[in-house]
């Protein structure tokens, strides 16, 4: 009698801890809406799982390129993997702006003797990291007392992507090892500066880690973009930079010759919010994605204007990528891991030609 009295206890106990934890997530659910909801589209989901189908696997394998790297890990449009060989450390070095989060505020520059006042650095506190504080009010406040300029935010929702040039050790994607910052960064840095530099816009990068879990790093990324459009009142564009991770090795897929340099291809990714491919309903999301797809159109047409052959296309992806946060909101894939740093970063030169150009004309 006493055992089966215990049992019954033990059970009611266990229903009663199962029907606080049900009540716990329920009213996270409720208290988020929609900024957890799935945003990982088909082809993300192929690309980090590698799914090529076998004739695309077979020709990768015996393609010249990757025969030699498979026999001398030396890849040859990267002719600096042959250091990494001879001197293994390679692989551990991170370049000292890759080394630390932080976010960097370009200010418009009045005067053109005060350069070193033009860019603050808000290097982030771990601690605060923890609990997503990203930029200081006060900080702000100094960017919005500045001449009225376009403003735009630019961060990266995958940060460890990276390039072929890059000899830190890497995943099987062409990622830098989880928690580390890739080339991608670099090339945000190279986009913000020259808007900044060459057109005076008033630009906020973040280099902020959020693929430290691969599968939470949109959700980690709408965070950090609804914070700042919390605190910042005038944001005009947002970008989210990633380089591509295509299936297509012909270095015409992506690459191009602009101005007699070989320089990355760009695709402009826009999302519908459907959730097509996770089979959900959800009619009230991103209605407004047309006003983003409108956008990025101008845009593309603007860069083919101006730079022909540099915009490999614009394809619309049945998920969110955050673009229902902001109109001007669009993700920029900026050359392939098969490219270098320098023609994404030589991409990223054009692209703030473009932008300035379709916004100041």
């Amino acid at each position: 009698m006493q055992n089966r009295f215990n049992r019954f206890s033990f059970i009611i106990y266990i229903l009663i801890i199962i029907i606080i934890l049900a009540g716990l997530n329920f009213n996270k659910f409720i208290k988020n809406k929609n900024s957890a909801v799935p945003v990982w589209s088909e082809q993300d989901r192929e690309y980090y799982n590698n799914n090529m189908s076998l004739k695309m696997k077979v020709k990768n394998i015996i393609s010249p390129g990757n025969l030699l790297y498979q026999l001398t890990r030396i890849r040859p449009r990267a002719p600096i993997t042959y250091l990494k060989r001879e001197i293994p450390l390679l692989g551990y070095y991170t370049p000292e702006e890759l080394k630390k989060q932080e976010q960097k505020i370009y200010i418009p520059q009045i005067n053109k003797s005060t350069a070193e006042n033009r860019v603050i650095k808000l290097k982030f506190d771990m601690r605060q990291l923890e609990e997503n504080i990203d930029i200081k009010a006060s900080e702000i406040n100094r960017v919005e007392k500045q001449v009225e300029q376009p403003v735009v935010f630019v961060y990266h929702t995958h940060t460890s992507e990276t390039y072929i040039d890059d000899v830190r050790n890497q995943d099987g994607n062409g990622h830098v090892l989880s928690g580390n910052i890739g080339n991608v960064a670099k090339v945000g840095m190279e986009l913000a500066d020259t808007l900044s530099s060459k057109y005076n816009f008033q630009v906020i990068h973040t280099t902020k880690i959020h693929d430290k879990n691969y599968v939470r790093s949109y959700y980690n990324s709408r965070q950090t973009v609804k914070r700042l459009l919390q605190q910042q009142k005038k944001i005009d564009m947002i970008f989210d930079i990633h380089r591509d991770g295509i299936k297509d090795y012909t270095q015409d897929a992506y690459t191009t010759m602009v101005n007699g340099e070989s320089t990355a291809k760009v695709m402009i990714v826009v999302t519908n919010g459907s959730f097509d491919f996770a089979h959900l309903n959800i009619a009230d999301h991103h209605k407004e994605w047309q006003r983003n797809l409108q956008y990025a159109r101008e845009l593309a047409a603007k860069m083919e204007e101006m730079y022909p052959g540099l915009l490999k296309r614009v394809e619309i992806r049945d998920t969110t990528y955050n673009q229902d946060l902001h109109p001007h909101a669009l993700l920029l894939e900026i050359g392939d891991y098969h490219n270098s740093t320098k023609e994404a970063m030589r991409s990223a030169r054009l692209i703030a030609d473009v932008i300035a150009s379709l916004i100041l004309s």
